[in-house]
This record gives structure tokens, sequence and C-alpha cells, in this order.
């Protein structure tokens, strides 16, 4: 299949503590822009890739402002079973985009090797994600419960993510979807909009009554892995 062309769109992504988690709720429900729930939730798996040197990963610990990670990702409770897309994340400052490619082969987690399935993954994928799986490995599968909202006009989507664990897989053959990491259980609370509509989430974000701090998943767990 053919990648799907990018759309550029505004993200602020924001991390808080667990127990604040009835408040947001409240908050969000409560929020003059009307927010109301769009999509059950559901459960994302997402295996991040990166170069052996690890670029994807120091670019941001650099601040480089031109930044790029791949991940395969799909959906629901089963990690031994997974069939899902492959994703280009790319982000400058706070505007991001995504090249997306869906995969039609589902993936045997629980017994294939990486090499297999990364074998697999590039005979199934082309351009620019095809390019980037022949100098990638898996180093780390972040899970997280999903929540889906928008404002009532539908020009901000908001999201709620909670219960996250981490699988490091840097020093795996196999894939590890049976060790978690010991982690911190943020709420991680994301905002995104058309790149046109930048300044709406920023009103938003004035009623918000929490103070909040920057947060990446990716950033985040592969870091608790490279210091064990």
């Amino acid at each position: 299949m053919t990648a799907e062309l990018p759309a550029a769109r505004y993200e602020i992504k924001m991390a808080y503590e667990p127990g604040l988690l009835p408040e947001l709720r409240s908050w969000i429900h409560s929020h003059p822009a009307g927010f109301a729930t769009t999509f059950p939730p559901r459960q994302v798996n997402s295996v991040y890739m990166d170069t052996p040197d690890l670029d994807s990963f120091n670019d941001h610990l650099s601040g480089i402002p031109l930044r790029h990670k791949l991940r395969f990702r799909w959906y629901g409770e089963d990690l031994t079973k997974a069939r899902g897309i492959m994703e280009v994340k790319t982000k400058s400052e706070r505007v991001g985009w995504k090249i997306t490619q869906p995969l039609e082969r589902e993936f045997d987690l629980a017994g294939m090797s990486w090499d297999k399935i990364i074998f697999e993954l590039r005979a199934d994928t082309t351009g620019v994600i095809h390019e980037m799986l022949c100098v990638v490995r898996p180093v780390v599968l972040t899970v997280y419960l999903r929540e889906y909202f928008a404002s009532g006009d539908g020009l901000v989507r908001l999201t709620i993510d909670t219960d996250l664990r981490a699988y490091d897989q840097l020093m795996s053959a196999r894939p590890n979807i049976w060790f978690p990491q010991l982690l911190e259980q943020p709420v991680i609370v994301e905002l995104k909009s058309d790149k046109e509509n930048a300044t709406y989430i920023s009103d938003i974000l004035s009623h918000f009554p929490i103070r909040s701090n920057r947060y990446s998943k990716y950033m985040t767990n592969l870091s608790l892995s490279l210091v064990r």
C-alpha cells in the first residue's frame, strides 16, 4: 500500500499527576468549548524504532528543531497479535505531521523475531517508511489507554492517556511483551488542531486551572531503558 500524505497540525502535550485525573475530566466536560466524547476508549500500542546510534532520541535531546520518529502502531489489548500502521511523525516546535502506511498482514509478536518482523515490514512498505526501516531497530514499546474528545465545533481534538506501560526492546532479539519497566504513571493530555487554529488552543488552555509539564512518551520511556 502507498503512504497517506501528511497534513500539518498544531499539538500541545502535557503531563499531570495521576491523582488529578478526576479534576481533569471534570474540567473537560464543563469547558466552554463544549468537549464531548468522539470515540470509545481503546488501548494504543506503539513500537518506536531508532537507528543503532539513536539518532532520533539524540536529536530530541539536543533540541534539533526538525525531528522524526518512526513507529509501528496498533490498537487493542492483545500484544501478541499486531495488525496496524507504520507512521513517520515529524515535528517542528509545536507543529507536527505524519506519513502513515496501513499494513495488511498480522504480526505474531509472541512467536516472531524482530529480524523477521522488520524484514516483513520492509517488504510491505514503500517510500520514506521503507527507507527508514532499512536503518533502524525497535527500541521501546509503549502501551496506554486513550480517551477521545473534540470541541463542540470540531476544531480541537483532545485525548487523555492513562495506564502507561513501557517494554524495553533494546537488548531483545524477540519482542519483549511480557516484562514492562517500572515507571511513573502520569496522565497525558494532548490537544491538537489544524495549524490555522493554533490560537484557539491557547484560548482553550486559558480556562484550564492546572499547571502541567511537557511530556514525550518516547523520550521518557527510552531514557529509562538507557539508564538500566
